[in-house]
């Protein structure tokens, strides 16, 4: 294989896919969802002939009837699911074993529609799964998840990449996934002994300041409020018994009591016991009622409150980036992986995702999004189709004519025939 690089290039502009994204959001909503299969092929055309390779753009040939066709089947299903949740809960059941029996189906439908309208210089790509496969893909392997709490989902997570790679075609040549097992392992295994030592510090942070708060103001109320009582039962005149030793003990005073002495000392020793108990409940509710902010700052409260304010607003965030920190490793790692271990004949590929670059996409978008309330979608899709484009490259020789040789008439006309019978979309995407 040559060492010879070629990038894909993205030529998306933001400004120049609002104008798409935008209208094709008001017509959605105007003819309540119907125009959303003609958005999709807008949405797709526009992305695939903006992302070049060798200065040529991929092109999107669904038709948007198809796509039509396939959204009114799954609207229908799911207004049957609600129906039927509300009059029989068995059939709803059976409704529910039959989407799982029909998954495996659905996957192999949309990938092969998909695959099929999609090409590149006028030749089709493919997509030959089979039912008996995805079943095993996506609903066989991971059961294995379940079984085994979770251990065995690097190896579905391979499983279900291979069979979705290894059964995609450019014309009749077939791309080829041999990333290990093992590899997607050690990706989970250092997501998950990071996330251990993370989990490990701030459980002992945590500790160690709840901890200190409750032997410091919890302590202190109850005592001060075991005081009071002690006194308050003292003044009503309470037994002093249980605390005398000087002179005699408890047992010698009990002796010498009368039985409707001894009776009255006894109720009111338990009367003092619930004073205690009592006691103790309040000096917790009084500790948790109190605003932590006035207690530890006083008078200065309101100086020092939005301080702790911006504090707790900082620490959601920081919770924040740790999600967005999981997500953009398990993208950057997985995604390098697969590209770099897949092949397409004589030609590979080369991906270096970064985890950092990511988690500032993703946190940044996120900020865009909610500033916007939502307006910046355009912006953040055509961020994330250049930066996937940038950090992809194809290594080896990309002579196309060379690369399909004889076989690129007959892979044509194959691919537009059968895409064309292939008719109805049954994807989610």
């Amino acid at each position: 294989m040559s060492n010879a690089q070629t990038p894909i290039i993205f030529t998306g502009k933001a400004g120049e896919y609002f104008g798409i994204w935008i209208v094709n959001l008001l017509l959605s909503i105007i003819t309540l969802g119907i125009y959303s299969a003609w958005a999709k092929v807008r949405r797709k055309k526009y992305f695939y002939n903006n992302t070049l390779i060798d200065g040529v753009g991929f092109d999107y040939h669904a038709s948007p009837i198809a796509i039509l066709k396939g959204r009114i089947i799954a609207v229908s299903l799911f207004v049957l699911y609600q129906v039927l949740t509300g009059f029989s809960p068995v059939l709803t059941l059976i409704l529910l074993l039959a989407f799982v029996v029909a998954l495996p189906w659905i996957v192999v439908r949309g990938m092969t529609f998909n695959a099929r309208n999609s090409s590149h210089r006028g030749l089709r790509f493919d997509f030959d799964g089979h039912y008996g496969q995805a079943a095993l893909a996506f609903i066989g392997y991971p059961l294995l998840t379940a079984f085994t709490l979770g251990l065995a989902l690097p190896f579905v997570m391979q499983r279900v990449n291979k069979f979705s790679f290894n059964h995609h075609k450019f014309g009749l040549s077939r791309f080829q996934m041999n990333a290990l097992v093992k590899d997607f392992y050690l990706v989970y295994l250092k997501l998950l002994g990071v996330l251990f030592v993370i989990g490990l510090v701030l459980a002992l942070v945590i500790n160690s300041l709840v901890s200190n708060y409750k032997s410091e103001h919890i302590g202190l109320n109850q005592q001060q409020y075991l005081q009071q009582t002690s006194a308050d039962a003292e003044n009503s005149g309470f037994i002093k018994v249980a605390d005398s030793t000087e002179e005699f003990s408890q047992e010698d005073y009990l002796n010498n009591l009368n039985p409707e002495e001894r009776a009255e000392f006894e109720a009111q020793m338990e009367a003092y016991e619930a004073q205690i108990q009592q006691a103790e409940i309040i000096a917790d509710e009084e500790v948790q009622n109190k605003n932590p902010i006035e207690e530890i700052f006083g008078p200065f409260a309101t100086i020092f409150g939005p301080l702790i304010y911006l504090i707790s607003l900082g620490i959601l965030l920081f919770y924040a980036v740790i999600i967005f920190a999981m997500s953009a490793y398990i993208k950057s790692r997985i995604g390098n992986l697969l590209w770099n271990n897949t092949s397409l004949e004589h030609v590979g590929f080369f991906s270096n995702q970064r985890m950092r670059d990511l988690v500032w996409l993703y946190f940044s978008n996120a900020i865009m999004l909610i500033i916007t309330l939502g307006l910046a979608t355009p912006w953040v899709q055509i961020r994330m189709a250049r930066y996937r484009a940038e950090h992809l490259t194809l290594i080896g020789e990309t002579d196309w004519d060379k690369f399909v040789g004889e076989k690129k008439e007959t892979s044509r006309a194959m691919g537009e025939e059968i895409a064309e019978m292939f008719d109805v979309d049954i994807s989610f995407g």
